[in-house]
C-alpha cells in the first residue's frame, strides 16, 4: 500500500513540473523597434523582432544596468540599456514584485524583498513592463534598449 502511494505522489509531482514547464515559445515585444540610425529602421515591425529578444540572464552574469524597486515603482524611468546588458531589478520594497514585459515575451518572476532578478535584451527597441503581481499600480514603465 506504501509503495502504491508513493508510486502515486511520483506521478502526481511529475505531472505538476511538465504542466509548469513552459514550452511555449515567447512572442517578440510589441514595442519593439530598431533604432532610428539604423538602416532598416523604418521598416522594422514587432513581428520581424526575434523571439529571443530578452531572456532571464545566464547564472552568473553581472548586472550592467541597475533598477530599484522601492515604493511600489521602478527606478530609474525609463531603463537605459544596451543591446547584451544584463539588467537588475533589485526589489527593496517589502512586498514581492515582477518585471514583466506587457506583451508577456519576458519575465523575471516574482521577485522578494531583497532580492534580484536579471535580465538580458538581444534586440534594440523599447520594451514596455509592469509588475504582474500589481498590475494596477505599477504599469507604464520602459526599457529602451539601442
Amino acid at each position: 500500500m506504501r509503495h502504491i502511494a508513493l508510486s502515486f505522489l511520483t506521478i502526481l509531482a511529475l505531472g505538476i513540473l511538465a504542466a509548469c514547464g513552459g514550452g511555449a515559445t515567447p512572442t517578440p515585444p510589441a514595442a519593439a523597434s530598431t533604432p532610428a540610425s539604423s538602416p532598416a529602421a523604418s521598416t522594422a515591425t514587432a513581428s520581424q523582432a526575434s523571439a529571443a529578444a530578452c531572456a532571464t540572464a545566464p547564472a552568473g552574469a553581472a548586472a550592467t544596468v541597475n533598477v530599484s524597486i522601492k515604493d511600489f515603482k521602478f527606478n530609474p524611468q525609463p531603463v537605459s540599456a544596451k543591446v547584451g546588458d544584463v539588467v537588475a531589478w533589485k526589489n527593496d520594497d517589502s512586498a514581492s514584485h515582477s518585471a514583466t514585459m506587457d506583451d508577456g515575451s519576458c519575465d523575471t518572476d516574482t521577485i522578494s524583498p531583497g532580492s534580484t532578478a536579471l535580465l538580458v535584451f538581444s534586440k534594440a527597441g523599447t520594451y514596455t513592463y509592469h509588475c504582474k503581481i500589481h498590475p494596477s499600480q505599477m504599469k507604464g514603465y520602459t526599457v529602451e534598449v539601442k
